[in-house]
């Protein structure tokens, strides 16, 4: 089950802000100074925080009917951000003194030590023709016609990329997709009944699989979708996002 979107929710704010500072510049009837409006940026940690402590606690359909799942990262990267939400919103509005000092020198390093991991994690392939790297622009891979598909590593800087599946030609055997978002973001459509193993992971970004949503300061989850051991073709997606976005979803009849 899906709250409010972590996008959603940042907009909404930027929005409020820009609307009441505008209306402060034109002298339509308020008067706030941008500082007041500016000490209330902690509100938006604190509503993220919330929405994915929600998140973490959820359920899905599949094909063996409906299961409960608890994301562990989602959980702490909720608890996190309620803190950072808690702590800078009570001494911005004087409600407390809080020396944040410490917790600002450990936070980035460990945030940049989390980015480094999760750019070097993830399984190697080897004769994969397939890939594409897109910097601040856009690319598109598959469409109508049908086209085959191989493994390779997807790579979006500041870009975007999207990734066709319904008429690709999956062969024999384990394909693997790496799918890497820095400030970007890959967008996968996946055929009805494709055996899909997903690993995805998040650092200050945001990774779905279908109906299951990971995001925030640190997040991952594992899933397994429509694995019969029957399967002969199967495709491995490896998706990473580092403050940008991956999405999987699959196309519907």
């Amino acid at each position: 089950m899906r709250f409010l979107s972590g996008r959603l929710i940042i907009g909404l704010a930027i929005l409020a802000v820009g609307v009441i500072l505008l209306l402060n510049n034109l002298g339509v009837g308020i008067e706030i100074e941008v500082r007041q409006v500016l000490r209330l940026w902690p509100v938006i940690p604190l509503v993220l925080g919330l929405n994915w402590l929600l998140l973490s606690f959820g359920s899905s359909e599949g094909e063996a009917g409906r299961r409960v799942f608890f994301s562990w990262g989602q959980f702490s990267t909720a608890l996190i951000a309620i803190a950072i939400g808690v702590i800078f919103l009570g001494r911005n509005l004087g409600l407390f003194e809080v020396d944040t000092t410490l917790f600002l020198n450990l936070l980035w390093p460990l945030v940049l030590i989390l980015i480094g991991i999760n750019l070097l994690r993830g399984r190697p392939h080897s004769g994969g023709k397939g890939g594409r790297f897109a910097f601040m622009g856009g690319t598109n891979v598959g469409g109508d016609e049908p086209w085959k598909l191989g493994s390779g590593s997807y790579f979006a800087l500041m870009g975007g990329i999207e990734i066709d599946l319904t008429r690709a030609e999956v062969p024999e055997g384990e394909t693997i997709l790496d799918l890497t978002a820095v400030m970007g973001g890959i967008e996968v459509k996946i055929p009805v009944g494709l055996a899909v193993t997903y690993d995805g992971s998040a650092v200050l970004g945001g990774v779905t699989f279908i109906d299951q949503e990971d995001g925030g300061i640190i997040a991952g989850r594992r899933v397994e979708h429509n694995q019969p051991d029957s399967a002969d073709r199967k495709v491995r997606i490896q998706a990473r996002a580092i403050m940008g976005g991956v999405e999987i979803k699959e196309a519907r009849a």
